[in-house]
């Protein structure tokens, strides 16, 4: 039964995910355009594919958002909503049942996306919503690898896959934080928080459909993470650091081209 749970699940978010891009395709071409989210500009693409599932994914959510600001529902209770449905992905993934997992995790993630819109369509923006957006976002993340971390918690080797990722996963967010007050920027640097969520719940929606295999196909992602979000972060400190110096030792870069801002985040 829990592995015909795990498949159901998987299916029905696949389904979901190929709905919202082809409904976005065809809105694309009904308006002669490519019809895209703000937002998500300003967010580096996903490996291969680009923006275009982020657009699909974001736009299918703002009816939703809509309907949340008009009930006045606020954005911070969505936020903290976020992370107590995470709860269940990382009881899910403890018990390898990675399909539902994936499905519950996608609904934490669009819960996480949704506090930003309603935030700004409400006019309800604040630094306290963008610092409980950003750490709850940073309980996300340990609670989805920390549910790995205690199904293969036995195999010494996984279980240290599984640390790797949680470590560059927050790396990655440090390096963010560390760029932003040198006031250096770099869009484009990979793992960032969208691609660990991609990587992770498709893998983890994939691992089903692929019977004895699917332990393996779920490493791919969390090795992928542990592996290119710790070399990112760590060549992004260095850089920065280099920066920071170059710009200390020359009058004409004293001062950062690009000011440091608030912990990166929807609810600016």
């Amino acid at each position: 039964m829990a592995w015909s749970c795990d498949l159901a699940a998987s299916l029905c978010l696949l389904g979901a995910l190929a709905v919202a891009l082809g409904a976005h395709l065809l809105a694309s071409l009904v308006h002669g355009r490519p019809l895209v989210a703000s937002r998500v500009e300003r967010e580096a693409g996903l490996p291969l594919v680009g923006r275009a599932p982020m657009h699909a994914v974001y736009r299918a959510l703002e009816p939703l958002g809509s309907a949340l600001a008009h009930l006045g529902v606020s954005a911070n209770s969505i936020t903290v909503a976020s992370a107590v449905i995470a709860l269940g992905a990382g009881a899910a993934f403890a018990t390898g049942h990675f399909g539902v997992a994936a499905a519950i995790a996608t609904v934490a993630s669009l819960a996480d996306g949704l506090d930003g819109f309603v935030a700004r369509r409400t006019g309800t923006q604040s630094r306290f919503g963008q610092v409980l957006d950003t750490t709850v976002d940073r309980y996300v993340d340990a609670i989805l690898l920390g549910g790995i971390a205690l199904y293969v918690h036995g195999d010494v080797a996984l279980l240290s896959l599984t640390i790797a990722a949680i470590v560059g996963s927050f790396m990655v967010s440090y390096s963010s934080s560390v760029e932003r007050e040198l006031g250096v920027v770099s869009k484009d640097a990979p793992m960032r928080r969208a691609h660990r969520l991609a990587f992770l719940l498709l893998a983890s929606a994939v691992a089903p459909l692929t019977g004895d295999f699917a332990l393996p196909v779920v490493f791919a992602a969390v090795i992928a993470i542990g592996v290119v979000g710790n070399v990112s972060a760590v060549s992004r400190l260095v850089r920065a650091a280099r920066q920071a110096d170059a710009s200390m030792s020359d009058p004409v870069l004293s001062e950062p081209a690009h000011p440091a801002t608030a912990p990166e985040s929807e609810r600016a």
